[in-house]
């Protein structure tokens, strides 16, 4: 067993609570003890070692309190008491500090690991035997040298570095092995000496000479630590992989947009990329490696935090930071956590999202646009909620496809209308396959097509001999072809008068009677009409039934004109060209100007005359890109019955009179043809001069409303 004594225990060398940073200071250097104790009156508090505070010496204003807060209370060290045997010498060893108590329970000194080491080697072989079974298991080579200069202990793993057997190495000077000139000058300063390379034939060796002290500083022996040099090649080798790796790592980051900053759990910087892509910082991103990103945030030189946001909600988080410089940052960070679920690391990356590319032109963009356009189309095309048929993205014509979906569910009279060639029969066909009926007839019937004599026989069917040149076996009518299905009257507002009443029986009574019969047909039908007359118009001027309008008046749907939803110009001519493109197996496009052009035509004809333009130029086009020049000559644009000349009704001067003019003209261009390309054509000016002819104009309409 171990006994501590006063002989073989350090003395308690103390400070006092009062004391300055500059005083605890002089004490450090006067002493030279690694640990001072502190007291406040007679009390121990603690103590503080001389390493802590040893980096903080050349550092000015540091008070009272700043090496208060490296104390470390004293009942964190291991006591034991004077003149009582240690059994446990395990747990010695692995303290630090070991505070020893007299009898009084007072505190009469302290241990460190080395005097422990000294008391195995002092007292009796059962602790030599303790001591080798702890060399042992330390994986480096561990030799004690006695005060004579001899080996007195080491461990297996020595032994193996060294090359050499048990009975070479008994009470052989170290000398014979190590660098007599370390040992001679630890004995003879108690300095330690690191990292001495050690060749030789049958060894290669890193070894540390380390110096065993006794409490009055006496050099009682030395600890050599060796390290075998194949494992010192295996961990170079390794640093130069780790090396190697980082190398690639800061490329890698290099090459990426985004700027990449990797902060602490504490919201400091610690490394970040070589690409400074945001530059709102004030100085060097190297100034600001190991300071903390949280007091950018108090200063006002951006706002929110990403740092802070990520700490507090502990996952990724994305925010838009603005910038001091007025510039917008989109910042990711992303929290790395330990094994523990603790926050180890964020990782931001950042991208100025203010940034604009002016190499950029305007057919490029026009052709982002078209690509979305034709995501769009595939979109719609893919919605099996919708008629595939019916291609739009207005919101207009979404309102009433939603409508749609809900009335397809039940069998009631539809009433469409709306200007000619909008697509009333799209509309109709959607309800048809949207409804419970989609599996039936859909049959569609133009009742302004077909003679009054003809269209009674065609939608009542008749019997056989019913009229000259009838089918001697009759024939069924459209409502009769239509049972369980969907009859659709087109231009119900052309149907004649007498036939008007035999329509509203049918609604009224699910039945037909054929020409020339007397025997009523059971049917079940669901009629949707559609018009692109008033009706109640037509009511009033007598050529249309009262009561038929408002049997066919169950669920009105108008079809807005393609005017009055300009979105749906751009997916509908795509959409046509699609097609036309399969048809002939071409690959013809729109320019930007062209879909410009377009988008700005006022389309009379509505759909029906988008199509046929669509079709015309197409067909009538060389190139693989269809321009606004070719597009134009197809269109009728509005034009006045007489050249109208400016009036001049006031005396005003020469340059003032031209630039209001030249100001009209660059706002009407604008405003028809929404691009400074096509005004520039039309005004025979360059686009150059459109567009910065426009942007004073609109600069000085901007300073106006201020």
């Amino acid at each position: 067993m171990l006994v501590f004594t006063e002989d073989n225990v350090r003395d308690i060398l103390s400070i006092s609570t009062d004391m300055s940073f500059a005083e605890v200071e002089h004490c450090l250097a006067k002493q030279k003890e690694p640990v001072l104790f502190v007291k406040k009156k007679d009390e121990i508090l603690g103590y503080i070692r001389a390493q802590d505070l040893a980096g903080e010496v050349e550092n000015e204003g540091r008070d009272r309190q700043f090496w208060l807060s490296h104390l470390i209370p004293l009942h964190f060290a291991y006591h034991i008491y004077q003149d009582v045997s240690v059994s446990d010498v395990f747990k010695l060893l692995g303290e630090e500090v070991v505070i020893v108590r007299n009898k009084r329970d007072e505190v009469c000194g302290y241990l460190r690991r080395e005097d422990i080491l000294i008391e195995l080697l002092r007292q009796d072989n059962h602790h030599i035997d303790l001591f080798r079974t702890i060399l042992s298991s330390i994986p480096m080579g561990i030799f004690v040298v006695d005060r004579q200069g001899n080996i007195v202990n080491y461990n297996d793993e020595g032994l193996r570095m060294i090359r050499w057997e048990k009975e070479q190495l008994h009470n052989r000077p170290a000398k014979d092995i190590f660098g007599s000139e370390h040992i001679d000058r630890v004995f003879a300063t108690g300095d330690t000496i690191l990292n001495q390379l050690h060749l030789r034939p049958e060894m290669g060796i890193l070894a540390d000479y380390s110096p065993i002290l006794t409490p009055e500083h006496e050099v009682k022996g030395v600890i050599i630590v060796v390290q075998d040099l194949p494992m010192l090649e295996d961990m170079a080798m390794e640093l130069d992989y780790v090396k190697d790796l980082n190398t690639d790592l800061k490329a890698i980051l290099s090459t990426i947009y985004d700027e990449i900053l990797v902060v602490n759990p504490k919201g400091e910087l610690l490394r970040f990329s070589d690409n400074n892509v945001i530059n709102f910082r004030q100085g060097d991103l190297k100034d600001l490696v190991g300071k903390n990103l949280l007091e950018l945030e108090d200063k006002g030189i951006f706002k929110p935090s990403v740092t802070r946001l990520v700490l507090e909600q502990k996952r990724k988080v994305s925010v838009i930071q603005d910038v001091s410089n007025g510039r917008k940052v989109l910042a990711v960070g992303n929290p790395v956590f330990d094994e523990a679920g603790q926050i180890e690391r964020i990782v931001i990356a950042s991208r100025d999202i203010t940034e604009t590319t002016k190499l950029k032109s305007e057919l490029r963009e026009m052709k982002k646009l078209s690509q979305q356009y034709k995501e769009e189309l595939e979109s719609l095309k893919s919605r099996h909620t919708l008629n595939r048929s019916v291609v739009y993205c207005s919101p207009k014509i979404d309102r009433i496809m939603r409508e749609i979906e809900k009335i397809a569910r039940f069998s009631s009279t539809v009433l469409l209308t709306g200007e000619s060639g909008v697509g009333k029969e799209v509309f109709a066909k959607a309800i048809h396959q949207l409804g419970v009926r989609a599996n039936r007839p859909f049959l569609k019937i133009n009742c302004g097509a077909i003679p009054e004599n003809l269209l009674e026989s065609e939608l009542f069917g008749y019997e056989k001999g019913a009229f000259t040149g009838a089918d001697p076996k009759g024939k069924e009518g459209y409502f009769q072809k239509a049972n369980s299905g969907v009859l659709f009257l087109d231009e119900i507002g052309e149907m004649p008068l007498s036939l008007q009443v035999k329509l509203l029986r049918v609604l009224q009574e699910r039945e037909v009677i054929p020409v020339g019969s007397t025997q009523s047909v059971q049917v079940d039908v669901q009629i949707v009409a559609a018009t692109n007359k008033n009706l109640e118009q037509k009511v009033e001027e007598g050529s249309f039934r009262e009561d038929l309008f408002y049997r066919l008046n169950v669920i009105p749907i108008h079809i807005p004109p393609l005017r009055e939803r300009p979105e749906d110009i751009p997916v509908l001519a795509y959409y046509f060209l699609q097609k036309l493109n399969e048809t002939y197996h071409r690959d013809i496009q729109l320019s930007p100007d062209a879909l410009n052009l377009l988008e700005v035509y006022s389309w009379p004809g509505n759909v029906r005359e988008l199509q046929n333009i669509i079709e015309r130029a197409v067909v009538t086009t060389e190139e693989e890109l269809i321009q606004a020049d070719h597009l134009n000559r197809f269109l009728q644009w509005k034009k006045a019955s007489t050249k109208v000349k400016p009036i001049i009704t006031n005396l005003i001067p020469l340059q003032e009179a031209l630039e209001d003019v030249e100001e009209q003209l660059i706002l009407l261009a604008m405003e028809r043809y929404k691009t400074t390309t096509m005004a520039a054509k039309v005004l025979g000016i360059s686009q150059s001069s459109v567009s910065r002819k426009y942007q004073k104009i609109l600069q000085k309409q901007a300073s106006m409303h201020v």
